[in-house]
């Protein structure tokens, strides 16, 4: 029974009101857009922390082949950030998603109804259980 629990944080860039998250951690050598799961493994979304000066959406989204040219994303959860300030979500249940081929991959998107300064923190466990 393998498991790992990784913690990604990402920032808006300030000045577009729609984007994806650069997420980055300590166990990665440069940012990224999406994290791919690997095969019989699961991603387990445990705790959102989501912060900033301004209303900001973000969501999760989901696909099944993140080697094709065009990936389709689903969209798995969505939270907002009504005014500045913080919000922290714990989950008592995890969002799941299923690494069945090695192709599968989540990322972390934001929406803003005027551009600034938001940041979020996902706190994912990769488990093969």
């Amino acid at each position: 029974m393998a498991s790992a629990l990784i913690t990604f944080y990402g920032k808006t860039d300030g000045s577009s009101t729609t984007g994806d998250f650069s997420l980055d951690s300590p166990i990665l050598h440069s940012t990224v857009t999406y994290v791919r799961i690997p095969k019989g493994m699961k991603a387990k979304v445990w705790c959102k922390r989501i912060s900033g000066e301004v209303a900001t959406d973000v969501i999760i989204s989901y696909t099944d082949d993140v080697t094709v040219s065009s990936p389709t994303w689903k969209e798995l959860s969505h939270e907002r950030l009504a005014s500045p300030g913080e919000l922290i979500l714990e989950k008592r249940r995890p969002v799941v998603i299923l690494g069945r081929t090695g192709k599968e991959a989540f990322k972390v998107s934001w929406s803003q109804p005027s551009a600034g300064n938001a940041y979020v923190e996902i706190e994912v466990e990769l488990t093969d259980e």
